[in-house]
């Protein structure tokens, strides 16, 4: 990868970064990435962050 192509994928995370998003578009993305299940539990791959998630009270 080049310094313009790695300048380019900088470039659009942080446009990315400053679009909002709704709540839906957020859980759809965790979803997605398989950290979050249809029902918007965590899915087993992340015990962890369900025990901080559950710790904190989110």
């Amino acid at each position: 990868m080049s310094d313009k192509d790695v300048k380019r994928l900088i470039n659009l995370v942080k446009d990315e970064l400053k679009r909002e998003t709704t709540k839906e578009e957020a859980l759809q993305s965790l979803v997605s990435a398989g950290i979050l299940n249809k029902k918007g539990k965590y899915t087993k791959n992340y015990p962890n962050l369900a025990r901080f998630a559950e710790a904190q009270h989110v």
